[in-house]
């Protein structure tokens, strides 16, 4: 990985809305999305953010995390991880720009979320993606996630297999 790429844990003020931009346009152009895309990722990021808020009021709550990969001061990357309870954490919004990819960037972000999940106390980590993330499935594959469902969809203006991913940690 290049060593001007660092990582670091959020969120900070603007942070979800470039979760949200790059989810957005990415989407769009690399796997023709519509616009719903970005309405159920901003929908995600809305819950979050307004429980980081509340969690604010409660020492020691914490329902969720965001890793940020930054290449200076521009977001290559991003993670995240929020609390599902009853020992279940769910990895989302996960992310790698175009050109980021391949120097090790998704690699280190996913098992910075795994490390973190473990160190929480989490017994299993799932997540929720579609088939079209080959890319993706396979460094999920060989953190030691297992697809463990696959529904036909028809969302974002295309026909896809939803397919959740579960990662037992204990």
């Amino acid at each position: 990985m290049s060593p001007k790429i660092s990582i670091r844990i959020g969120p900070r003020p603007g942070d979800l809305g470039t979760v949200l931009a790059m989810h957005g346009e990415l989407y769009a152009r690399e796997h023709d999305f519509d616009e719903r895309f970005e309405a159920h990722v901003a929908h995600g990021l809305a819950t979050f953010a307004a429980a980081l808020g509340e969690a604010r009021d409660e020492p020691g709550a914490e329902p969720g995390w965001l890793w940020v990969a930054e290449c200076g001061s521009d977001v290559v990357g991003t993670v995240a991880l929020t609390d599902e309870g009853d020992g279940v954490a769910q990895l989302r919004w996960f992310l790698v720009d175009p050109a980021a990819r391949g120097a090790g960037v998704g690699r280190k972000l996913l098992h910075a979320v795994l490390d973190h999940a473990r160190g929480r106390g989490f017994e299993r980590v799932k997540l929720w993606t579609v088939d079209s993330l080959e890319s993706a499935a396979r460094l999920y594959r060989e953190a030691g996630f297992r697809c463990t469902e696959r529904n036909p969809v028809r969302q974002w203006g295309q026909r896809l297999d939803e397919l959740r991913y579960d990662l037992e940690l204990g």
